[in-house]
């Protein structure tokens, strides 16, 4: 079976679309500010939720492998250190950077770069390199010689078990034909339009928010937020609140979405069905293993 990780909705988005409507992930061991998701951020919901795995849904699975892997490691001797417990409010919604930043703290502190939501992601982070450093020997049991086998492939074998195989490209094709679909709506066009003079009134010239988040000077940097990041982001959120932006596009995107489900119901039926499969399986895994 595919990796399973690939249900994630924002994860896919970003996979078929580029990192314009993800931004760089914040480097979790920076002295950077923990700003966990508003309200607004977890209110936003969509049709394909219910077909994809949401972030912590995916920390499930990793926790439940994670599990399986240190007692696989036991039985040869090794340690290995586990991830957090996974806990659902200490993750961040599966749409928190869908329509780019939206939120004036993370755009004062972030600018275009996801932020760091909880300092279980910098747990998590930490676990995750220092298993860059393992000696080899342990690093093979763990990963095999290929990275994809050992003990982790053996936790990958078990949490599938029994799930059904499914074309995970066919559902990133449909993820971005419902992105795509939504910005043609003339409700989205014209709320971009506003939210353009509302950023020209600024200083800043752009047709749609996308344009703002891959501006060259910023869409492949790896170092901190620029200054005029910072300036561009807040000016970013201000606007889109006055032309409510992600009201609209989210109504448009959700239509869309509903409008593919109805037409490839057989899909979508296997795409939640291995989701279910997927949870069921790590829940399982983590009642009778963790903690």
């Amino acid at each position: 079976m595919s990796n399973p990780r690939s249900l994630l909705a924002a994860a896919s988005l970003c996979v078929v679309l580029g990192l314009t409507a993800c931004g760089v992930r914040a480097d979790e061991g920076a002295e950077n500010p923990v700003l966990p998701s508003s309200e607004r951020a977890r209110s936003l919901v969509l049709p394909f939720d219910d077909h994809t795995l949401s972030p912590f849904e995916i920390q499930t699975i990793d926790y439940a492998e994670d599990l399986i892997i240190r007692d696989c490691m036991e039985e040869r001797g090794m340690d290995w250190e586990v991830l957090p417990v996974p806990e659902e409010e200490n993750t961040d919604p599966p749409h928190r950077r869908r329509y780019g930043v939206i939120e004036p703290e993370v755009a004062e502190n972030y600018g275009y770069v996801a932020p760091i939501g909880s300092e279980d992601d910098r747990a998590r982070a930490e676990v995750r390199e220092s298993r860059g450093t393992l000696p080899r020997a342990e690093y093979q049991a763990a990963f095999g010689a290929d990275g994809d086998g050992g003990c982790h492939g053996e936790a990958r074998e078990r949490v599938t078990d029994g799930v059904p195989d499914m074309d995970y490209n066919l559902l990133n094709s449909y993820i971005a034909t419902g992105f795509d679909a939504s910005q043609e709506e003339p409700e989205v066009i014209g709320a971009f339009a506003e939210w353009s003079t509302c950023m020209a009134t600024r200083g800043f010239d752009y047709g749609t928010p996308l344009e703002a988040g891959d501006d060259a000077r910023w869409a492949a940097r790896e170092s901190e937020p620029l200054p005029e990041e910072i300036e561009v982001a807040t000016a970013d959120v201000a606007c889109k609140e006055e032309a409510s932006v992600v009201e609209i596009w989210r109504s448009a995107e959700a239509e869309a979405q509903r409008g593919l489900i109805e037409e490839h119901p057989a899909d979508f039926a296997l795409f939640a069905q291995v989701r279910e499969g997927l949870l069921e399986r790590a829940r399982a895994e983590i009642e009778a293993l963790g903690p």
